[in-house]
């Protein structure tokens, strides 16, 4: 059975009722930034919305494949759902390494989608995707998401690292805004919560070293989408 790597097993199940809720609340993120771009028509708030709806979906790619990996009932009804393409249940088993490959690299790539195009929000507002160059640059960017999330199924620190990366330099950006806004509060809220995602990453990096880092990177993760959620909260309220 391919697996990315090993955790606890003793947290194998509670990681997916953690990532349910994560996908919950990415979503009500998502819905939230929708209302305030319906509100003062700012785009970057629609890019924010976009952002956690791809988290969204990398998320729901990865309890899916969570639970095939943790779960007999559900490993043998992916097998027998499969088996129409592969000619038969025997034959699913030689192709089980491909089906996880498959279910790692679709939650990957909007994953990464997501923290780059985050990472693009949290810079200084101009006017973008106005010439044909800067349009084209989409295309180097998809082409780069989708070939880090190809190695990353062999070698799973690419793409915690590049996401580590993405994640540091957007904490970066939003210090800066918190500097320039006269360091209001909410702007330190915000800082604070994507910190916490960047460190969950880190710790995702080294479960190598530890399986117990695997359990804090959760909770450092659903620590920063609930610091988000709480902010746009508040700006909704307001």
């Amino acid at each position: 059975m391919y697996r990315l790597f090993f955790t606890p097993t003793w947290f194998n199940g509670w990681d997916i009722i953690f990532e349910a809720i994560i996908l919950i609340v990415a979503l009500m993120i998502s819905t939230y930034s929708y209302r305030i771009y319906r509100l003062n028509r700012e785009n970057k708030y629609l890019y924010f919305a976009f952002s956690f709806i791809l988290i969204g979906l990398g998320l729901l790619f990865k309890i899916g494949t969570s639970a095939t990996l943790y779960f007999t009932p559900v490993r043998d009804a992916a097998l027998t759902a499969l088996a129409p393409v592969v000619a038969g249940p025997q034959s699913g088993l030689q192709f089980t390494h491909i089906f996880y490959r498959v279910g790692f690299f679709l939650q990957m790539v909007p994953i990464l989608g997501a923290w780059l195009l985050l990472f693009f929000v949290s810079q200084k507002s101009r006017k973008r995707l106005t010439k044909w160059y800067e349009v084209s640059q989409i295309a180097l960017f998809v082409y780069l998401i989708l070939l880090i999330s190809i190695i990353a199924n062999f070698q799973y620190m690419v793409f915690y690292l590049t996401s580590a990366v993405l994640l540091s330099l957007t904490v970066l950006n939003y210090y800066k805004n918190y500097l320039n806004k006269g360091k209001k509060h909410n702007a330190y809220l915000v800082m604070l919560a994507f910190l916490l995602l960047l460190i969950s990453n880190i710790f995702f990096i080294f479960v190598f070293a530890l399986e117990g880092f695997y359990v804090l990177g959760e909770l450092f993760l659903l620590a920063g989408f609930l610091l988000l959620l709480y902010v746009y909260r508040k700006v909704v309220r307001r």
